[in-house]
C-alpha cells in the first residue's frame, strides 16, 4: 500500500463509528477514562486532547484526570474504574489479561459491560493509530 493511501483515511468517519459506543451499557465516565488512557498509551496527542475534553464535559475532576497515568497508585479511582483501567492497559499493550485482571473485570462488570468496554478500548486504539498515520 502506498503512503498516500493513508492520507485518504477520514478520522472523522472512524470517530462517527466510535460514537455508537457512547450509547453502550457502560457508565460514560468509566468508558471515557478507559478511552483517554488508551489514547495516552498509544501516544496520540490529538486523541488525548479530544478525550480529555470529553472527560471534562462529563464532569470528571481535574485531579482524577491528572492522576490517570498513575491510576494504579492513586486513591482517586474507585474499584470499577481501576478494573476498567487495568483491562484497558492489558489490551492496549497487546498482552493477555493476567488472571487477577480478568477476575477483577469479570467481578466489576456484567458480560455486556465488559464487551462494550473491550470494544471502546479497541476502537479508541484503532482511531489513535489511524490518526497518527493520517497526520504523521
Amino acid at each position: 500500500m502506498s503512503t498516500d493511501k493513508w492520507q485518504t483515511i477520514d478520522v472523522e468517519n472512524i470517530d462517527k463509528s466510535a460514537r455508537a459506543l457512547h450509547a453502550c451499557s457502560l457508565d460514560p465516565s468509566i468508558r471515557c477514562l478507559a478511552e483517554l488512557r488508551a489514547s495516552q498509551i498509544n501516544g496520540c496527542l490529538s486523541c488525548t486532547h479530544f478525550r480529555r475534553e470529553q472527560a471534562e464535559a462529563l464532569g470528571i475532576s481535574a485531579d482524577k484526570l491528572a492522576a490517570l497515568a498513575a491510576w494504579s497508585e492513586s486513591d482517586a479511582f474507585d474499584e470499577r474504574e481501576k478494573a476498567a483501567l487495568a483491562w484497558c492497559e492489558s489490551f492496549t499493550h497487546f498482552r493477555p489479561a493476567n488472571p487477577a485482571t480478568r477476575k477483577l473485570a469479570l467481578t466489576a462488570f456484567s458480560p455486556r459491560e465488559l464487551a462494550d468496554l473491550t470494544m471502546a478500548i479497541e476502537m479508541t486504539s484503532a482511531l489513535s493509530r489511524a490518526s497518527r498515520r493520517a497526520t504523521g
